[in-house]
């Protein structure tokens, strides 16, 4: 059964970090002196929503602690946080309950607490089981407490847990790859997220690349892993349910995930979190400070916002559909827009099936293999005939 539904979620983000990933452009810091301010603030943007009747009146289903490193709080204060979250909104019974944990901040006692508090689901950052990798990536930990990490989680009784593994790294083999796939796998893992390297503006990686302190790969390079991870993965039994989300069954796809690519509305707490809601998105402010700063004083924590236009809903429902291994359903777009897909967008649809890159399969209109390979540049298509203003995607898988 697809663990996928169209109940609401919740985020969480946690900006702390013990160190900060050069490839790393999700907000943290490395400060903890501001933690007490920051619980304090967040308790008060949860207790803020409350009254909403949006908010109130809905049952979410899945809560997910991101960051940053959630794994870093202490008992205290994950406590606090899910006592005001229980306090003023209705959860299902069955809610997915999700922690990012990072080796070198867990404890055989920490996992024992996290099932106490309702966590059913762990995503753990593992990145890479090589060592010198690892230290490449500026991680704090190294493939032997990487394992120990899932095996730890396999003796406290999380059968539900999720890794993290970046290929195409510099100076990374083709066969370093396949080894720290084959050892994910090999650790029994119920799902892995396997990302291209991403070389984000702003980050470390990304002005040692402008400097020439370091080599990106090649696109033929990049898409030679791309298509050995989708090979290992469907040997091994897994399921790719998007672009670089592989299941052991339906049963262990992210739920919470899966949420922001069919455009199911979530609701975030904390600095630089977002949310969408009925059309509209917005962001928190991404400074801790002014984030504490604003709710102190009674000040709205939100940075920006926007309702979105038909163009851009139509633009966003194409390039997330096409993201997934289901693809775009046809009766829906038919009924959401009022207008027929294929018709539509005659031209692209013909190119693409007589190309081999989509098919038409049960209503869903899906890219093939050999389209997932260029998914990118296929949605950047689709966004100049939805004559949307956003941004172009990124020609690297992601």
């Amino acid at each position: 059964m697809r663990n996928v539904t169209k109940n609401p979620g919740l985020y969480i983000h946690i900006p702390f970090c013990d160190t900060k990933c050069g490839y790393c452009d999700f907000y943290s810091i490395t400060n903890h002196s501001s933690r007490d301010e920051f619980l304090q603030a967040l308790l008060i943007e949860i207790r803020n929503h409350k009254d909403n009747d949006d908010f109130k009146q809905t049952t979410f289903d899945t809560i997910y602690l991101g960051g940053g490193t959630p794994s870093l709080l202490t008992e205290n204060e994950l406590e606090a946080i899910f006592q005001e979250l229980n306090h003023h909104f209705n959860f299902s019974d069955n809610c997915e309950i999700t922690l990012e944990a990072n080796p070198g901040t867990i404890t055989k006692q920490k996992f024992q607490f996290y099932k106490t508090i309702g966590v059913n689901r762990l995503s753990i950052g593992i990145q890479s089981f090589k060592d010198n990798e690892l230290k490449f990536l500026g991680r704090i930990h190294d493939s032997v407490q990487a394992i120990k990490t899932v095996e730890l989680a396999q003796q406290t009784d999380f059968d539900n847990f999720s890794i993290d593994l970046i290929f195409a790294l510099p100076g990374q083999t083709l066969d370093d790859w396949i080894f720290s796939l084959k050892q994910g796998i090999a650790l029994n893992s119920t799902h892995v997220s396997a990302y291209n390297l991403i070389f984000e503006e702003g980050t470390p990686f990304y002005n040692k690349l402008m400097r020439g302190q370091i080599v990106d790969k090649s696109e033929q390079d990049q898409e030679k892993f791309y298509a050995e991870t989708m090979n290992i993965f469907e040997k091994t039994g897994f399921k790719q349910y998007e672009i670089s989300s592989y299941a052991k069954s339906e049963s262990y796809y992210s739920r919470h995930n899966y949420k922001y690519w069919d455009h199911t509305n979530y609701l975030s707490f904390g600095p630089s979190a977002h949310s969408y809601w009925d059309k509209k998105r917005w962001s928190n402010i991404r400074s801790l400070s002014r984030y504490i700063q604003n709710l102190k004083n009674g000040k709205s924590v939100v940075d920006f916002s926007e309702q979105l236009d038909r163009n851009t809903i139509i633009f966003e429902k194409i390039m997330l559909g096409l993201r997934t291994s289901k693809g775009i359903n046809l009766s829906r777009f038919e009924k959401d827009f009022d207008e027929v897909f294929v018709e539509k967008y005659s031209s692209k649809v013909e190119k693409l099936i007589n190309a081999g890159f989509a098919e038409i399969d049960q209503d869903y209109f899906r890219l093939t293999r050999k389209g997932i390979m260029i998914c990118d540049e296929i949605i950047g298509e689709f966004a100049g005939a939805s004559q949307t203003q956003q941004a172009q995607p990124k020609k690297k898988i992601k």
